[in-house]
């Protein structure tokens, strides 16, 4: 076998150290260099996510009060009336002066549609590296271990080239090796990846213009994003590919969507109600295959096969392991969040 399943090895979920170095810049141009080092310091995600957070539960109220304000105007018979909370969430939307211009919706659109191209890039791109760092490993990397296990005959499992393409950082998808083929690794992906966090904060500041409160499903769930891909890259661990792959494969299909929405292109309520699914299916399976490598072992290919064997742990020290607990604590909220948000926006609709 040249992996195993077994316990996490003693002391990874223990309080993490920080220390370790921060990883290489996988840039060469001294800008991005610089700007992946900054980016690698907790205090960047950590101040940006909590001044988005409470930037936008500040303004709600204000963009509450201003749709309230203008339904009266339309309503005068309605001016002395207390709504309920479940009236106020469905009060018409109070758009801003500029959310009815032309440019506006151009720019929306063309943010939609860079979204959604960039998505599919790192989707494929991800995959790509992943299933060609599975070739190296079974052509080159494995063969020798074979022979050094006396398992010449052994038929190679996808399984055993799977694990250790993702949890070798010696020779797997977080190595320069990778790189130095001229294929872009998972910290170069990841890294874009985490960036594109930042940016997607576009989404609420168009939400807000359109005059619509931003819920607490998005603002928690751009927040927590950005916390949990820095610590992935930060501290490479392994089950961070998960968040790319997945995230990215269900943001092609968001952004897409949300690019026919802005052409005024009526799609069906079905594929709606399957892209909430497939975003609440990957938050569970993604944090339970995540993990799942915790219990998986290696074997330590930086050793040679001339050496004594020996296996190490996928996640093996505190400091992958945060982003494993990070990510975890983020989804299990997420998931509740987007549970209620499905059941009412089909369930209860559907009863209607």
């Amino acid at each position: 076998m040249l992996i195993k399943f077994g316990f996490p090895q003693s002391g990874v979920w223990t309080l993490p150290t920080l220390d370790t170095p921060v990883p290489e810049s996988p840039f060469e141009n001294e800008f991005l260099t610089q700007m992946f080092n900054l980016t690698m310091k907790v205090s960047t995600p950590l101040t940006i996510a909590i001044v988005y957070f409470t930037t936008v539960h500040y303004l709600n109220p204000i963009i509450r009060q201003r749709q309230l304000r203008k339904y009266r105007e339309k309503n005068p018979e309605a001016k002395d009336k207390k709504l309920t909370e479940k009236e106020l969430k469905k009060l018409p939307a109070a758009p801003y002066a500029i959310a009815t211009t032309s440019i506006f919706k151009a720019l929306v659109l063309l943010h939609n549609v860079f979204l959604c191209v960039y998505s599919v890039w790192t989707f494929v791109g991800m995959t790509s590296s992943i299933f060609s760092t599975m070739d190296l490993f079974k052509g080159d990397i494995l063969p020798s271990f074979y022979e050094a296990l006396n398992l010449e005959n052994y038929t190679v499992k996808k399984r055993d080239i799977f694990f250790h393409t993702i949890c070798d950082s010696n020779k797997g998808i977080f190595s320069s090796i990778i790189t130095k083929e001229g294929r872009p690794n998972l910290e170069l992906f990841g890294y874009w990846f985490y960036i594109s966090k930042f940016y997607e904060v576009l989404d609420t500041i168009v939400i807000l213009l359109k005059g619509r409160p931003s819920s607490l499903l998005q603002s928690y769930h751009h927040a927590g994003a950005m916390m949990c891909m820095w610590a992935g890259i930060r501290f490479q661990s392994p089950p961070i590919w998960i968040f790319v792959v997945f995230n990215s494969f269900i943001h092609s299909l968001m952004y897409f969507y949300f690019s026919l929405s802005c052409l005024r292109i009526r799609v069906p309520i079905i594929f709606k109600r399957i892209l909430t699914s497939l975003q609440i299916t990957q938050f569970i399976v993604g944090g339970s295959f995540a993990v799942l490598h915790s219990f998986v072992y290696i074997i330590d290919t930086s050793m040679g096969p001339s050496d004594s064997l020996t296996l190490v742990n996928c996640v093996s020290t505190p400091d992958q392991a945060l982003p494993v607990i990070l990510n975890v604590a983020y989804l299990a909220p997420l998931t509740a969040l987007f549970a209620a948000f499905y059941i009412e926006s089909y369930l209860k609709r559907n009863k209607q």
